[in-house]
């Protein structure tokens, strides 16, 4: 038997646009009460509540954990969803940007789940929204790329831990998705040509690509059965490029990505 979702307690990061919420609103169709951690509070009737919440604080996020875990006691989902994109050339990053990055797209994901996890019941699940990036680096996007490798080795690593307790934990791998986390990448760009190629090659796919609430019933699919995979590529298209990443030499796929984007 499976994960049933009726009557379960999910918590989700970033829940007020993009894929976080397409996969609230679907959550909502299968009785699942909500609680949202945003950069914006969100009236949207789906949440039971949103929380505003700058996800690096770190005094806040415990201040937002602590009266969820008042209200509920303990929770059966967690979606660790939030994130952040830079894009540019790696030599021209600010120190403050790198920091940015990291702290928001990973740091943050283990300090949160950290205040979670001795309150997710039995058979509850952990699920990160990674990204291909994690296992094919892209240039211009370095210190993303970075960050969700260290985000689904993380959960690796924690899936092992929490096995005796039967919590499963996902890292699931979107490709190209058409949400605004394209206009809302942070950029640092220079003249040179092959940058701004690449950096324009990328944002094209995104624009074309899956709409979220696609992404969402793929995830929660996932999330449902009874043994989900520990890493979960979103698309057939997706799903063959991860299988050819595991079968090619390292040195070939990086050529690949040269041609592709340099």
């Amino acid at each position: 038997m499976g994960f049933k979702f009726n009557g379960k307690v999910a918590v989700i990061s970033g829940g007020d646009s993009g894929i976080g919420l397409a996969i609230s609103q679907r959550l909502k169709k299968e009785n699942v009460k909500i609680y949202d951690i945003s950069k914006m509070i969100t009236n949207n009737p789906i949440f039971e509540k949103s929380y505003q919440c700058d996800i690096t604080n770190d005094e806040r996020l415990k201040e937002v954990v602590n009266d969820i875990l008042a209200i509920e006691g303990k929770i059966d989902l967690l979606f660790c969803n939030a994130g952040i994109g830079i894009g540019g050339m790696f030599e021209n990053a600010s120190l403050e940007t790198i920091d940015k990055i990291l702290n928001v797209n990973l740091i943050a994901q283990l300090k949160m789940t950290n205040l979670f996890v001795k309150n997710i019941n039995q058979g509850g699940r952990i699920i990160f929204t990674g990204s291909m990036a994690s296992i094919i680096p892209l240039p211009y996007q370095a210190c993303y790329s970075v960050s969700k490798a260290g985000v689904e080795n993380f959960s690796r690593a924690l899936a092992t831990e929490l096995r005796p307790k039967n919590i499963k934990v996902i890292t699931v791998m979107p490709g190209d998705v058409n949400t605004n986390f394209t206009n809302s990448r942070i950029k640092h760009v220079s003249d040179d040509k092959k940058e701004a190629r690449g950096i324009s090659k990328m944002e094209k796919s995104e624009r074309k690509g899956a709409a979220p609430d696609f992404v969402a019933k793929r995830i929660l699919k996932i999330v449902k059965k009874k043994h989900p995979p520990l890493r979960v590529s979103i698309g057939f298209l997706w799903k063959f490029v991860s299988f050819l990443v595991k079968i090619f030499p390292v040195k070939f796929v990086n050529f690949l990505v040269r041609i592709i984007y340099v």
